[in-house]
C-alpha cells in the first residue's frame, strides 16, 4: 500500500460546502440544526476545542448553545 497525499485545505472546504447543504435542506423542512455543548471545568485543552466547535458552528451559519459548569467540591 502507498501513501496517499491529502490536501487537508481542499478537504476542509469541501466538507463544509456539504454541510452547508445539509444545513439548508434540514431549515427547508423546518429543522435548525445545531450544536449544544456542556463544558465542565477549566482543562484549558477543552475550552479550546469547545471554543473552536462554536466557531465552526457560526461559520455554517448554525445555531450553538454552550454551558460552562464548575465541578462540585
Amino acid at each position: 500500500m502507498t501513501a496517499q497525499l491529502i490536501d487537508g485545505t481542499a478537504l476542509a472546504k469541501q466538507i463544509r460546502a456539504e454541510v452547508a447543504a445539509r444545513r439548508d435542506a434540514l431549515a427547508a423542512r423546518g429543522h435548525q440544526p445545531g450544536l449544544a455543548v456542556i463544558l465542565v471545568g477549566d482543562d484549558p485543552a477543552s475550552q479550546v476545542y469547545v471554543r473552536d466547535k462554536v466557531k465552526a458552528c457560526e461559520e455554517a451559519g448554525m445555531r450553538s448553545v454552550l454551558e460552562k459548569l464548575r465541578p462540585r467540591r
